[in-house]
């Protein structure tokens, strides 16, 4: 992800830290917003535990409070490039689903992960492995089979159980 215009971002939504958008902006007891990571950062080196822009201290990790809703809306109307397609125009805010559900070129596994086909590329590569994928037409056999190894598997832990009581019993009752 890339910010399309970082010059026009409003002074209020840049952490003072890293000098970049906020990303999960904390509020200190005294006011000040940061980004998570980086206030995070702060108070854990050297022992630091003041705010960067007023010094005031004490302030610990777990005195952070979550920024304010109008604040992380503004922050997710700011406007973002998709760095994977190259798609314009995307709000930060949903970016997220852009690159899990829209992108192009976001790697995704095959549907058939779940029986064991390794394949994983960019999802507009996945109908066309799914026209050649060896796992999809076996799903049927394979799921049953897998059914048949989860309830053996649980049959063998169940007798394993049983031996060891049965072992338990038997050293109680030798002499």
């Amino acid at each position: 992800m890339e910010y399309m215009d970082e010059q026009s971002i409003d002074p209020n939504l840049i952490c003072s830290i890293c000098h970049k958008a906020l990303k999960d902006p904390v509020c200190t007891p005294c006011d000040h917003t940061y980004g998570r990571e980086c206030i995070t950062q702060w108070l854990n080196q050297n022992d630091k535990s003041s705010c960067p822009m007023c010094l005031k201290k004490p302030i610990s990790i777990n005195e952070l409070t979550q920024a304010s809703r109008p604040l992380r809306n503004m922050l997710d109307q700011i406007r973002v490039q998709c760095t994977l397609c190259a798609q314009t125009g995307l709000q930060r805010g949903s970016f997220v689903d852009h690159v899990n559900k829209i992108c192009p070129k976001s790697v995704v596994s095959c549907q058939a992960a779940d029986i064991k086909c390794p394949w994983k590329g960019p999802r507009d590569e996945l109908q066309s492995h799914l026209l050649t994928c060896v796992f999809e037409p076996l799903r049927p056999v394979l799921s049953s089979l897998i059914a048949q190894n989860r309830q053996l598997i649980d049959q063998v832990q169940k007798h394993d159980n049983e031996i060891k009581k049965l072992i338990q019993q038997m050293h109680q009752l030798q002499p």
